[in-house]
């Protein structure tokens, strides 16, 4: 899945510095809207907005990767867009991106290589 080279990156403090601010309006608003409460002195409403809104973003995060992955994407990939290594990709996501086989055909003008048999079925001992 190679990346949009049109595409500005933007520096990770910025973006994250952006996110922290949407997702503060985010549940003020929500706190507001769904207990009618101050959101600055009900700190029990506007933690249970934020319990719901951190459990939306995981499952939101679960369906991007699966997207990504079935888009191409491999571990590696996804490692870089969470901020994790390729291990760490691979343990938050395990199973998410198939497996590789080899894409080489076989050759078909040689014999199959012999079969030694295991030390349990060799009865020749």
């Amino acid at each position: 899945m190679p990346a949009n080279p049109t595409r500005q990156r933007i520096p990770e403090d910025e973006l994250a510095m952006l996110c922290a601010t949407a997702l503060t309006d985010l549940g003020v608003r929500l706190t507001e809207r769904f207990f009618g409460t101050d959101p600055e002195t009900d700190h029990l409403a506007r933690l249970r907005v934020l319990v719901h809104l951190q459990r939306a973003l995981a499952q939101q995060c679960e369906q991007t990767a699966l997207h990504a992955a079935r888009a191409g994407a491999g571990y590696p990939q996804l490692g870089q867009a969470a901020g994790i290594t390729r291990q760490g990709a691979r343990r938050r996501w395990p199973g998410l991106v198939p497996v590789r086989t080899d894409q080489t055909p076989a050759r078909t003008d040689q014999a199959p290589p012999a079969v030694r048999p295991s030390s349990s079925t060799d009865r020749s001992r």
